[in-house]
C-alpha cells in the first residue's frame, strides 16, 4: 500500500508541472489577448498586469519544468553543461524577483493614483509605468549579473555540474540574499501598501463627494489586493524552506517529492493570474465572453456562408442539368 501510494505521488509531482506549463501558457496568453482590448488601452496599472502575465509564462518554463525532466528523464536542463546552468540559474533568479517587484511597483502606483488630488495626464501616467517597468527589469539584471560569470563550474573530470563558485561560496549566501529579494522586502512592501490602499478604499466608502473616476479605481484595485495576499501565502513558505532547509531536505528519503511539492505551490501562484482576474474584474469577464461570443458568431456565419454557397451550388446545377427526356431521346 505504501508503494502504491509512493508511486501515485511521484506520478503526480511528475506530471503536474508540465500540465501547469501548458494551463499557464494557455490562460496568460488568454489574458494577454484580453488586456490588449480597447476598454484596458488608457489604463496605465493594466501594462504591468501585462508584463506580469509574459514574465509569468516564461518563469514556469524554468525550475518548474525542471521538476518533470527530473523526475521522469532524470536529467535537469540547469545541469547538462556550464553554459545551461548559467543562463538557467541568471534567468530564474531575474524572472522571479522580476515578478515580485513588478508586483510591488503596481501596488505603489495603485496606492499612488487612489491618493492623488489632481488627476495627471493619462500619457504622463502611462510614461511613469513604462518607466517603473523598464527600471526594475535594468536593477534586477544588474543585482543578478554576477550569477552567470561567477556561478557553475564541472567537476568530476567534466561528468557533473555545480551550481556554486570556485572563486567564493556562492550558496547559501545568496539563497538568504533571494529570499530577501524576491519574498521578504516585497512581502513588506505589499504589505505596507496594501494596507493604505484598503484604508483608502474605506474612506471611498465613506465619502459622497468623489468623482466618478476615483471610484473605478477601487474596482481594479481588489484584484491587486488579493494577488498580493496569495503571493505572500503561497510564496513564503516555500521561499523560507528553500533558504534555510535546502541542505536537510536533500538528506530525506522524499527529497524529490518534498522539493516538487514546495515548488508546486510556488509556481500554482503565477499561474492563477487568469482565475483571479475573471473573478474579480467584471469588465475582463465581459471581454472574455464577448471574445467567446464573436468567436462562435464567426463561426455560424463561416457555416452559414458555406450553406449558402453549397445551396446555390446545387441549385445551379439543378438548373443547368438537362432533363431526363432529353436524355433518353
Amino acid at each position: 500500500m505504501s508503494s502504491r501510494r509512493a508511486s501515485l505521488g511521484t506520478l503526480v509531482f511528475t506530471y503536474y508541472p508540465l500540465c501547469l506549463t501548458c494551463a499557464t501558457t494557455i490562460l496568460n496568453s488568454l489574458t494577454l489577448i484580453i488586456f490588449y482590448q480597447k476598454v484596458f488601452r488608457q489604463r496605465p496599472t493594466i501594462r504591468y498586469m501585462r508584463v506580469i502575465a509574459l514574465i509569468d509564462i516564461v518563469l514556469l518554463y524554468g525550475w518548474n519544468l525542471d521538476h518533470f525532466f527530473r523526475l521522469k528523464f532524470d536529467f535537469e536542463v540547469d545541469r547538462l553543461s556550464v553554459i545551461s546552468c548559467k543562463l538557467s540559474t541568471y534567468l530564474n533568479h531575474f524572472l522571479n524577483q522580476s515578478s515580485a517587484w513588478l508586483r510591488v511597483c503596481m501596488c505603489i502606483d495603485r496606492f499612488y493614483a487612489l491618493n492623488q488630488i489632481r488627476h495627471c495626464r493619462i500619457n504622463d501616467r502611462h510614461r511613469r509605468v513604462i518607466f517603473s517597468i523598464v527600471f526594475t527589469f535594468i536593477i534586477i539584471a544588474l543585482i543578478n549579473i554576477h550569477l552567470p560569470i561567477f556561478a557553475c563550474y564541472s567537476h568530476h573530470n567534466g561528468t557533473r555540474i555545480s551550481g556554486n563558485s570556485r572563486s567564493f561560496h556562492l550558496y547559501p549566501s545568496w539563497s538568504y540574499i533571494n529570499l530577501a529579494l524576491y519574498n521578504i522586502i516585497p512581502f513588506i512592501l505589499m504589505l505596507i501598501f496594501n494596507l493604505l490602499i484598503i484604508r483608502h478604499l474605506i474612506l471611498i466608502k465613506r465619502t459622497s463627494l468623489l468623482q466618478q473616476s476615483r471610484i473605478r479605481h477601487s474596482s481594479i484595485s481588489i484584484p491587486i489586493l488579493l494577488s498580493a495576499f496569495l503571493f505572500c501565502l503561497m510564496t513564503t513558505p516555500p521561499a523560507v524552506i528553500f533558504g534555510f532547509f535546502h541542505t536537510q531536505l536533500q538528506t530525506v528519503a522524499f527529497q524529490h517529492i518534498v522539493l516538487s511539492l514546495l515548488d508546486s505551490i510556488k509556481y500554482t501562484y503565477h499561474s492563477l493570474s487568469f482565475l483571479l482576474y475573471f473573478v474579480t474584474l467584471a469588465e475582463f469577464r465581459k471581454e472574455f465572453f464577448r471574445l467567446f461570443q464573436c468567436r462562435c458568431r464567426n463561426r455560424q456565419r463561416l457555416s452559414q456562408i458555406i450553406n449558402s454557397i453549397t445551396a446555390g451550388k446545387a441549385n445551379q446545377y439543378k438548373t443547368a442539368s438537362l432533363p431526363i427526356s432529353a436524355i433518353t431521346k
